[in-house]
């Protein structure tokens, strides 16, 4: 057998997979892997070799579910991970990681060793990450190594995530990564370091080193502002492996080009590094065994400098197991190395299985084995191996296209081409880089000259990543496929490789792969509703509120947002709701008010749908965010102002402005009062969505509007006490209420009297903070009401 440990690795991954999904308990998962190996053992006596490696096969498979079960309830049973604390509390513990530096924020890595909370210290064991803000009481950056012993007062995170009606993201990614529990602290100033690490410890050696050169790349490619300028976030990336500093507008830019996996440290980057050490070694005429060895000795001294990131691991691993394979056997079966470091990885973290980087790196790498020896025949020879770069972006791309669709809801076909130039571009700066870092060292003035050429090369990289930008149909935005499509495509693509064995074989499987191609970068399916349904999304403390009217049409009422930080909304809440629906266009995108919780997140929202028309009232005259977003909409959009008095049909759904009164259209500051309030009639059922009104708003819609009552009433400005008076309320008498909120906001909503007002009217009330997304639908004589919590 040519590849066995290809399916050894696919019946542990199968393991781990099934495991997943079944509660069995892992006691019975080991008994049956212990008489599953018996089994083999048995046939391996009695020289049942086939037998014997079938049932091994099986043993690996039970082997990948005992794994994931021992490592999920180690997990789930953690001490720090069961910890649930809702005000600041001391820990102690022992950094692990170098911090990350990001924009406006770092991140620590604590190896937690006891915790001090209501004047009792606890032993807890596991990891934390403790996010840090900058700010002008503290220096910018914490100058702390790993194995530094250290003390943070933070406050625990909900480890929940966003519930919206699918299973959050946020426990899969801290589990893959190792971290126990997240905590935030607001100051640097919080943070003590009690005693350093040990000096000659070589991983608090290569921090320090890590660091050094950081501070290098950051006093060579500063900004005005004396912050890493952007050019400087790219180096970093390219060399360390660190993108939390990269400028957000060009991380957009290269992963709408489809180049922005060269920026995470993988494969492509342990291949250019290995060409120039090889190429080096060669020059100095070092003989090949002795080259192996020593591309091993830095590749993994490199593994270590960038601290194990799982990319960078997945690559080393990869490159590392096919040197020492060409050390011992020569000649190496490339799909064979892949799937023992594939095997690996999973045996020591069975969580990367559900890891997008890992899915990605190993269909990418598979993928190219498979197809490129039999799609490169079909092109012509081409100088400066323009044939080889194409075919090798085309088959990785066919490996990885239903993975970004479904995790990234991204079709790019701009990558076939830009990758031909962003390749040597990125290996020529990353050359570069390697020698810049020592020559920062010796002579300044040779350091400038190189930084200032490395400069110019990572500006033609960004400009690169422009130049489709007028063409939408190379790189656009679709709705989460559905697992059938991503079954039929990658069916269809394998059967390809089988050899034909009747009439018109491939012709037939050409024309079937093409069918779930098609299928998958087009989403043909249309979003329908039977009812009017509205869906008040869980995005924190904010709002944002989907419309599906009988039939096709969506409305959005903003998009959630946050006021500080980098965190997107739109992009990683709200976008992805609506992709999980199957939703492309929405008809009508509305803005209540332009305050950070309510606008920001239509920020992505408008670059990544198709918008039929916009809705507001007032325009902020000072507003960077508001301006942003317009700029996001399209040209195309229409645009309308709407103040009290106008009404819309939609079908049989009557929406209605019963506020504001129509004044001034540009104002400098946006107040609650100004919130554009709409009613939603369908029928004998209504809706009122009052957006962030306050009291005196309240009293001019009971002073001019005529019939306001309604069943469903959104909580005015998320439940807070300047709203919901008693004769608002009493004219509207609903017998539903959803407030819209964040777990834990700093504001204390909903306030407790205003809960008591709700009661009092004898109103139901939802929470997003509680239950998460509450979605409410009524066919116009019924009201149904689902949470995802």
């Amino acid at each position: 057998m040519p590849f066995p440990f290809l399916f050894l690795a696919l019946s542990l991954a199968s393991g781990i997979l099934l495991s997943s999904f079944l509660s069995f308990s892992l006691l019975t998962w080991i008994l049956s892997l212990i008489a599953s190996l018996a089994c083999a053992w048995l046939f391996f006596i009695f020289r049942k070799e086939r037998h014997s490696f079938l049932v091994i096969l099986l043993s690996t498979f039970l082997l990948g579910a005992s794994l994931y079960s021992l490592s999920d309830r180690n997990f789930e049973e953690n001490s720090l991970q069961r910890l649930k604390l809702s005000n600041y509390a001391d820990f102690y513990g022992t950094l692990y990681k170098s911090p990350s530096r990001g924009p406006d924020r770092d991140f620590l890595f604590i190896k937690v060793k006891k915790v001090f909370y209501e004047n009792k210290e606890e032993k807890i064991r596991g990891n934390l990450r403790i996010t840090v803000p900058h700010s002008s009481e503290s220096s910018s950056s914490l100058n702390l190594f790993i194995h530094d012993e250290i003390k943070v007062s933070a406050r625990l995170l909900s480890s929940r995530g966003f519930r919206n009606f699918k299973a959050s993201s946020l426990n899969a990614y801290l589990k893959s990564q190792n971290i126990h529990n997240r905590a935030f602290s607001k100051s640097a100033l919080l943070v003590e370091r009690l005693e350093s690490g040990k000096k000659y410890s070589p991983l608090h050696l290569v921090s320090v080193i890590r660091q050094k050169l950081q501070q290098k790349i950051e006093n060579y490619f500063s900004s005005e502002t004396n912050a890493l300028s952007p050019q400087g976030a790219v180096l970093e990336a390219l060399l360390l492996g660190e993108r939390s500093r990269m400028d957000s507008s060009i991380t957009r830019s290269l992963q709408k080009a489809g180049i922005y996996h060269l920026f995470a440290i993988s494969g492509a980057h342990i291949a250019i590094i290995s060409f120039f050490l090889f190429s080096l070694l060669k020059l100095s005429r070092v003989p090949t065994r002795l080259s192996y060895l020593f591309v091993i000795f830095f590749l993994v001294f490199y593994a270590i400098l960038v601290e194990g990131r799982p990319s960078v691991m997945r690559a080393t691993i990869m490159a590392v197991a096919f040197l020492l394979g060409k050390l011992i056997w020569r000649n190496v079966n490339l799909i064979n190395t892949i799937s023992i470091s594939a095997f690996i990885l999973l045996v020591f973290n069975p969580f990367s299985l559900f890891n997008v980087g890992f899915q990605l790196t190993f269909a990418a790498t598979f993928s190219i084995i498979l197809f490129f020896p039999r799609i490169i025949k079909y092109f012509p020879r081409l100088p400066f191996r323009i044939s080889d770069i194409l075919v090798l972006s085309l088959t990785a791309q066919l490996g990885v296209l239903p993975f970004i669709a479904s995790s990234f809801n991204r079709v790019t076909f701009s990558s076939l081409i830009l990758n031909y130039a962003a390749l040597p571009m990125v290996g020529l700066i990353m050359a570069g880089g390697y020698i810049f870092l020592p020559l920062s060292f010796v002579s300044s003035f040779l350091a400038q000259l190189l930084a200032k050429g490395m400069e110019s090369f990572i500006n033609l990289l960004i400009s690169c990543s422009h130049l489709f930008d007028k063409f939408s149909f190379m790189s656009y935005r679709i709705p989460t496929p559905h697992l059938i499509t991503i079954i039929g495509y990658f069916l269809f693509l394998l059967l390809l490789l089988l050899p034909s064995k009747i009439r018109r074989q491939k012709l037939v499987l050409i024309v079937l792969f093409l069918v779930f191609f098609t299928v998958l970068i087009s989403y043909p399916f249309p979003s329908l509703s039977k009812n009017l349904k509205l869906t008040f999304i869980d995005v924190g403390q904010g709002e944002s509120i989907l419309v599906e009217f009988p039939g096709r049409k969506k409305m959005l009422i903003d998009g959630g947002g946050h006021p500080e930080g980098t965190f997107d909304i739109g992009e990683h809440v709200v976008s992805p709701f609506l992709w999980e629906k199957g939703i492309k266009k929405i008809d009508y995108l509305v803005l209540t008010h332009a305050h950070p919780d309510h606008l920001n997140g239509l920020i992505a929202v408008a670059r990544n749908f198709k918008i039929g028309e916009y809705w507001e009232t007032f325009s902020p005259l000072e507003s960077d965010p508001y301006t942003e977003f317009k700029r996001s909409l399209s040209s195309s959009v229409s645009r309308k102002r709407l103040f009290r008095g106008y009404s819309h049909h939609e079908r049989k759904v009557r929406i209605e402005v019963l506020h504001p009164e129509k004044g001034e259209p540009y104002v400098y500051t946006i107040n609650n009062d100004q919130s554009l309030v709409l009613r939603l009639s369908y029928n004998q059922i209504s809706f009122l969505l009052p957006g962030d009104i306050e009291i005196d708003a309240e009293k001019k819609i009971l002073e001019s509007s005529g019939q306001i009552k309604s069943q469903v009433l959104k909580s005015p400005h998320h439940g807070s006490p300047s709203s919901s008076t008693e004769a608002f309320l009493h004219r509207i008498s609903p017998e539903i209420v959803v407030i819209s909120l964040g777990e834990g906001n700093r504001y204390g909503f909903p306030d407790q009297e205003i809960l008591e007002r709700y009661k009092k009217i004898g109103a139901k009330v939802y929470r997003t903070d509680v239950h998460g997304a509450v979605e409410v639908s009524s066919d116009g004589r019924i009201i149904f009401i689902r949470t995802s919590q």
